[in-house]
């Protein structure tokens, strides 16, 4: 897929979701998810991250294009744990324990 916007519609029809539907999903409108998949805008980390969570979508294949659409378990648990020892750093980096 050339673009992101490109990778994120093609995950919501492999779904069966509407705009409706998936931006429910993800807790934005349907315009915000309409201006994603034409490439006005790009997701947040909030929304790439309730992708992940929410629906197993591997954020390798959404932002780089790379890897198959949705994760493994093991792969799932290993973005936590890395997304957690990031969140631990900037905690400690400002401070706090």
């Amino acid at each position: 897929m050339k673009n992101l916007g490109d990778r994120i519609r093609l995950l919501r029809k492999q779904l069966h979701k509407s705009q409706d539907e998936f931006a429910s999903v993800l807790g934005i409108t349907k315009q915000a998810i309409s201006n994603i998949e034409n490439s006005k805008s790009s997701p947040s980390p909030q929304v790439l991250y309730k992708m992940h969570t929410k629906l197993n979508i591997n954020l390798n294949y959404i932002i780089a294009g790379k890897g198959e659409i949705f994760t493994s378990e093991e792969q799932k648990e290993d973005l936590k744990k890395t997304l957690m020892k990031e969140f631990e750093r900037i905690l400690k980096s400002r401070g706090i324990e």
